[in-house]
């Protein structure tokens, strides 16, 4: 993982598009109390609404392409800015978010005359209560940094959170918290953000996209396997499949923290992880830390919901953490 400090100085060469997935209103598994999880309401506010008004408030950030249900999504976000664009939903996840990055590409060929492959875009799920502008421009500084800093044009820098980061939000004194898996790195526990910039059209096997994000909620074998089994298929994907149940085994042996654990552990690298990523998905992949854990405390089912809406009020108060050296 590659903590690479923000950096106003950092930049991308112009404001990033933002890519926002709203999910849809056809997948009843997807929904929280019979609602896409985009129009529940927390802080008095709609999370679609919450999330695309810290993007227009964020410096780093141009136009903002919002993919979902069209007719509802006007309704959240009318008024907010003429920089959204609302981009009606096609399909299953990797197909919406083609749609808002092919009207992305639309509308910079139409100021510019021409296409981009190099150009970033940044990508976030619409269920992110704890977001805030100032974490937008903090991740987007440090990928920035980490991208100025390699001859390459990396494909994906994804978000992740480290322990230290996500800690404020356990369960205290004041009342419930929440407490997700990690991924057991040599390097220290981290589990994904909900935030990406990447290049779409640098990756080779973006059809993988769809398989992670099926079984990105490795909670048990059996969603474990069916992805490890997918990295299979692919050419070279034997080193993914072998990180995703060597990860997964890591965790299971991590209560006792024995000598097995121990030896599993030391080979979780996050180089070997940015790897055997990259070659799966066809494009180089890095790992971003960001200080701000509430970027991966989305509302992944009811219990989240509940407990986000009671520790709201202090949990927005909290800022960026950062690991102890």
């Amino acid at each position: 993982m590659h903590n690479s400090k923000s950096n106003p100085l950092a930049t991308f060469p112009a404001p990033l598009d933002a890519i926002v997935l709203a999910g849809t209103d056809s997948n009843p598994r997807r929904m929280i109390r019979g609602k896409n999880k985009a129009f529940l309401e927390l802080g008095g506010e709609v999370l679609i609404r919450r999330v695309v008004k810290a993007l227009v408030d964020a410096s780093s950030i141009g136009l903002v392409f919002v993919v979902g249900p069209e007719e509802r999504l006007q309704q959240a976000l009318e008024d907010l800015s003429s920089r959204v664009i609302i981009v009606d939903q096609v399909g299953k996840m990797l197909s919406n978010t083609w749609a808002a990055i092919h009207a992305a590409e639309s509308r910079y060929f139409a100021r510019h005359g021409s296409h981009d492959p190099e150009r970033p875009m940044l990508f976030i799920s619409c269920d992110l209560p704890l977001i805030s502008a100032s974490a937008i421009d903090d991740f987007v500084s440090r990928c920035a940094a980490e991208d100025n800093q390699s001859e390459i044009n990396y494909s994906i820098l994804a978000g992740v959170a480290e322990e230290s980061s996500l800690t404020p939000y356990y369960p205290d004194e004041n009342g419930e918290g929440i407490v997700r898996p990690y991924v057991h790195f040599s390097t220290g526990l981290a589990r994904l953000a909900n935030i990406y910039v990447a290049r779409p059209r640098k990756l080779s096997h973006q059809e993988f996209l769809q398989t992670g994000f099926s079984y990105r909620k490795a909670k048990d074998w059996h969603n474990v396997m069916l992805l490890a089994w997918s990295f299979f298929r692919q050419a070279g994907g034997w080193k993914a499949a072998w990180l995703t149940l060597k990860f997964q085994a890591t965790l299971m042996l991590s209560g006792r923290k024995g000598r097995l654990y121990r030896r599993l552990r030391k080979w979780n690298t996050p180089e070997r992880v940015e790897a055997a990523s990259g070659t799966v998905l066809g494009g180089s992949v890095r790992l971003i830390v960001t200080p701000y854990g509430g970027l991966s405390l989305d509302v992944d089912d009811e219990e989240d919901y509940r407990i986000l809406g009671q520790r709201f009020s202090d949990w927005s108060a909290i800022g960026p953490v950062y690991e102890e050296s």
